[in-house]
């Protein structure tokens, strides 16, 4: 087994909402399990219960731990925490809001390369669609045709799912987690990294009928988060003038061993 799938995580998981639901039952569901799961939690009300129920209800080995950060959802030191603590040859990072196609762990497994870096597009779930994929009214991965319509996220921006080797996590230092805070725009910047690094991009969902991953709603509430978003951006305006956490990635001068297991 060579690959771990991250999550960060803040009070995004319940899982007696179909939300979180989905997220599990589509890597359960998956026709290929060789693949480890690692929840990063940055803080969560309910982190006892999401690290006893997810690692007593799934059928691949999963780990959750917590890494405490503050009031703001840091969604890059998560991610970059949970790279650094992972053991397998390549890791990804994906959301909490994702459903994975059936098929999608048998398609990227045997893309796995160490020159490579997997990118796949994201189909958002029509508002309407919803309700009724939640009261199993519609079926997402049957019923595709019904939610195509859906915003789709163009070829050249990531979508829910970024894998690299460890040595290409290494080379270029991570998620930018000194300068991009909150969520937003984390995904453009390390995928413009990768490509100035030499790293060659491998797309994933080029079109409706290979569409690979699903993309739940975005709850509303989460303000906090939403204003760091603008100075992200502002990052991504000077990505070719400064280098990526020069002071160590992966929560190294946040004690990165501080975490509850």
């Amino acid at each position: 087994m060579n690959l771990t799938i991250v999550v960060p995580n803040r009070n995004r998981f319940n899982f007696n909402q179909p939300s979180s639901q989905w997220f599990l039952n589509s890597l359960q569901w998956q026709d290929n399990l060789e693949f480890e799961l690692l929840v990063v939690d940055g803080g969560s009300e309910n982190f006892d219960e999401i690290k006893s129920y997810l690692e007593s209800n799934t059928k691949f080995k999963t780990t959750v731990f917590q890494h405490k950060i503050g009031e703001v959802f840091h969604k890059t030191l998560l991610n970059n925490v949970a790279i650094r603590k992972s053991n397998t040859e390549y890791v990804a990072c994906t959301d909490a809001d994702i459903v994975f196609d059936r098929k999608f762990t048998n398609t990227v497994i045997p893309l796995l390369n160490p020159n490579i870096m997997i990118e796949s597009r994201t189909m958002y779930w029509r508002e309407w669609c919803v309700e009724k994929i939640y009261k199993g009214e519609l079926d997402p991965y049957e019923d595709i045709n019904s939610c195509k319509n859906g915003r789709i996220k163009k070829r050249t921006t990531p979508g829910g799912f970024q894998c690299l080797h460890r040595d290409n996590w290494n080379k270029i230092s991570g998620y930018n987690e000194e300068e991009i805070i909150g969520w937003g725009s984390e995904d453009v910047e390390l995928l413009e990294r990768a490509q100035m690094a030499g790293i060659k991009v491998q797309w994933l969902g080029e079109g409706f009928d290979d569409i690979m991953l699903f993309h739940q709603p975005h709850p509303k509430n989460t303000i906090e988060d939403l204003k760091c978003q603008e100075k992200n951006k502002k990052v991504l305006e000077n990505i070719r003038n400064f280098k990526a956490n020069p002071n160590g990635w992966g929560g190294v001068k946040l004690a990165i061993h501080n975490y509850t297991s």
